[in-house]
């Protein structure tokens, strides 16, 4: 469930890891309220306005979200080259929103126990949770009025809808399935057969639903 990327997508991503992994850190360390932009952006190697670029708020850059993601190529690349299977490419938007890269995997268990010791971060992660998938939803729609496979379909946006929340299921249980191995590590390997083996749980469930 991975896909390549640009030089400047990647430089952009590897940018927008680096504030959230500072902020993050800083948050665990001092507490969300004594985090400053100045501070965070300073530690990272970008200006706040760069930072206000990335993140509207230090309370988004701890929990790793802004209003574009998925960011717009992403988005135009789920609507034009996406595969026959609309919930796995549904997965792989909801993977690169929530997932980390490769090098930085280690966030995501530092951004669950950041939001364990400080719980008012959930409604916010909540709210931006939903803004991701009220994005992914439209395009997901409009996937879906152009296949043949879904002209049965009554109401097409409240589907779109539920597939997102299906898909966004998926991810969070595999992250969780990822982050609490044994080993209390996990790697970008992990997380994508964590996917796979969730992904197949849900269609095996919903089979036997069926």
């Amino acid at each position: 469930m991975t896909s390549d990327e640009g030089l400047r997508a990647r430089k952009q991503r590897e940018t927008r890891e680096t504030i959230h992994k500072v902020a993050i850190r800083h948050a665990l360390a001092e507490g969300p309220d004594s985090v400053t932009v100045a501070a965070i952006s300073t530690e990272a190697g970008v200006s706040s306005r760069t930072f206000f670029n990335y993140f509207p708020s230090k309370e988004d850059a701890m929990l790793g979200f802004h209003e574009k993601l998925p960011t717009d190529a992403e988005l135009d690349e789920f609507a034009s080259e996406g595969s026959d299977d609309l919930l796995r490419d549904i997965i792989a938007l909801m993977r690169n929103v929530f997932s980390p890269s490769p090098t930085n995997s280690s966030i995501m268990k530092d951004r669950r126990d950041l939001i364990a010791k400080h719980p008012q971060l959930m409604q916010r992660q909540m709210s931006r949770v939903f803004l991701v998938e009220q994005r992914i939803a439209t395009v997901a729609a409009d996937r879906m009025r152009q296949s043949n496979d879904f002209t049965h379909v009554d109401d097409v946006d409240a589907s779109a809808r539920m597939l997102v929340m299906l898909a966004t299921g998926v991810v969070r249980f595999a992250i969780r399935e990822a982050t609490l191995t044994p080993q209390n590590s996990s790697s970008f390997d992990d997380t994508d057969a964590a996917l796979e083996s969730s992904l197949k749980i849900l269609r095996e469930v919903v089979q036997q639903l069926t």
